[in-house]
């Protein structure tokens, strides 16, 4: 590969990401009044996508990427993170990132 395309490649997708969040932000700001959530499921697979593309280009795999989050995850279920005690949300993510 190119190393000046890949280089290209990963500002153009750190850009890309910076605008998805930005929007994100707006879509968040009017979540109540919104009448169809798509555009918040759409803001955050596109930035959870990007994250992957962007983690690529950086050298790592999807695999090793799915490995280090579960790693967080365990580690924070561990440690008894507020959301987890709550709503089990760090277990069920690495179960099911786990499962694929």
């Amino acid at each position: 590969m190119n190393i000046a395309n890949n280089l290209k490649a990963i500002e153009e997708i750190k850009s890309d990401i910076l605008s998805e969040v930005a929007d994100l932000y707006k879509h968040l700001a009017d979540y109540d009044e919104l009448s169809d959530y798509g555009s918040v499921e759409s803001s955050v697979a596109t930035i959870i996508a990007m994250d992957y593309i962007l983690a690529r280009h950086l050298g790592i795999s999807y695999s090793s990427l799915d490995a280090r989050i579960c790693d967080l995850l365990t580690m924070a279920e561990e440690n008894s993170h507020h959301l987890e005690l709550e709503f089990s949300d760090m277990s069920d993510l690495c179960k099911y990132i786990k499962k694929r």
